[in-house]
């Protein structure tokens, strides 16, 4: 369900309840997307707290009219690429573990997407996983409409080549497989009161580090000036009595 545009416009303006409805709205996505991109728990597990961390960092700043779904999915993206995380084994790959057992080729199929390159492997996951349509595909993976839907094809075309008749079967599979990897609302709801915390907390912190470090400057500009301010004095004199005589002098050259 898209973020209401009043809840938006309260969190902008960093109204706590209404970041956490963002927060607890787009996470689960977040959370989908980490670990289906990863397939390692504690790889996503730091891509999901960076992400939500920086929105909450970032989010005053957000323009009127963003969609913060569309954020959320590119900066994990974003987050992941930067990451160069490498591919999980098998016998660990979150896919894999949570998809069904039942099903032969299914193991095989999600090796075959790893094997593809990475923008094929995303468009694929965020198309089948997610539902994002080629615009929103290329919003995400900050590509063109065109580029994002060549990835896809590309992705799709490669993986129905090595499944033949078993290729929509495979891909329910994985949707389901997919939509296991959705945390629990009480995990939601807990993660985002922590890591909002965690941000709410830091900048307090680095507003007071700031105040203080405010105070102890102008403290030791009037330490400093108390402890010289004979010679101060002087300096003072010194330069009133020279800007004195230069007025003076183009008195006399006016005369």
């Amino acid at each position: 369900m898209p973020v209401a545009d009043e809840v938006m416009a309260a969190a902008r303006k960093g109204d706590r309840a209404s970041v956490e409805a963002v927060i607890t709205e787009c996470f689960p996505a977040v959370h989908r997307v980490a670990h289906a991109l990863t397939g390692d728990p504690a790889v996503a597990g730091k891509v999901v707290r960076h992400v939500l961390r920086r929105s909450v960092d970032v989010m005053p700043r957000w323009r009127t009219g963003l969609i913060p779904e569309n954020w959320f999915f590119h900066n994990t993206l974003i987050t992941l690429r930067r990451l160069e995380a490498p591919p999980p084994q098998p016998n660990q790959d979150l896919l894999i573990t949570v998809g069904p057992t039942g099903h032969s080729a299914y193991g095989g199929f999600i090796r075959a997407l790893r094997a593809l390159p990475g923008q094929q492997v995303e468009a694929f996951v965020l198309h089948y996983g997610e539902h994002l349509n080629e615009r929103l595909l290329g919003v995400a993976m900050d590509l063109s409409t065109g580029a994002a839907g060549s990835h896809l094809a590309a992705a799709t075309l490669a993986l129905r080549t090595l499944a033949g008749n078993e290729y929509a079967a495979l891909v329910g599979a994985f949707g389901k497989a997919y939509a296991a990897l959705t945390p629990p609302e009480t995990v939601v709801k807990t993660t985002a009161e922590t890591e909002i915390r965690s941000v709410f907390w830091s900048k307090l912190l680095r507003r007071v580090v700031r105040r203080l470090l405010t105070l102890a400057i102008l403290a030791a500009i009037g330490f400093a000036a108390w402890h010289f301010r004979e010679q101060l004095i002087k300096w003072f004199e010194m330069a009133r009595e020279w800007f004195e005589s230069v007025r003076a002098g183009a008195t006399t050259q006016k005369s």
